[in-house]
């Protein structure tokens, strides 16, 4: 194995860009000033929301329920982890369209998850970091998860 290809298969590896992506939050929080909240996870719900608080704060000067975070800086880690996906997705040649009995039965559902994910102001991840932070609802909330997604899952077998 040459050199050039030692290089690519580390470049092409997950892990190689999970750690520049770590690598670059922590050095973005010192360099632009941000303090994301504590126990703030990873989330497409919760950061799409910011996303969309962001917006309304420079467009229409309304400020929603959000992260201090989303005011001053756009989070764009919902179209990051999208695009990164799709990115990936196609350099390791697994790129392939799926096809189900009925998208808006999945649109609907996954509208749903994300309505209770904003209800419940949490991710599964924010959770369990809430919970390490000695927040006491958080287990409450976990507990309440478990219990939606044994409930979900059964009503999904169903249709």
């Amino acid at each position: 194995m040459n050199k050039v290809s030692k290089i690519k298969k580390i470049f092409y590896n997950p892990i190689f860009f999970g750690i520049v992506a770590g690598i670059v939050a922590v050095l973005a929080q010192p360099i632009f000033k941000i303090q994301p909240p504590s126990a703030y996870g990873l989330c497409t719900v919760c950061h799409g929301r910011d996303l969309i608080n962001w917006f309304s704060v420079k467009i229409f000067k309304f400020e929603m329920e959000s992260a201090v975070v989303s005011i001053n800086y756009p989070l764009l880690t919902t179209v990051g982890l999208i695009v990164g996906a799709l990115i990936s997705s196609k350099l390791n040649k697994e790129f392939k369209v799926l096809h189900v009995e009925s998208l808006i039965k999945m649109f609907f559902l996954g509208l749903v998850v994300s309505i209770f994910g904003l209800i419940i102001m949490s991710c599964p991840t924010r959770l369990f970091l809430r919970f390490a932070y000695s927040d006491p609802f958080a287990l409450i909330a976990i507990f309440g998860l478990i219990i939606g997604i044994g409930v979900g899952s059964i009503i999904i077998k169903r249709f």
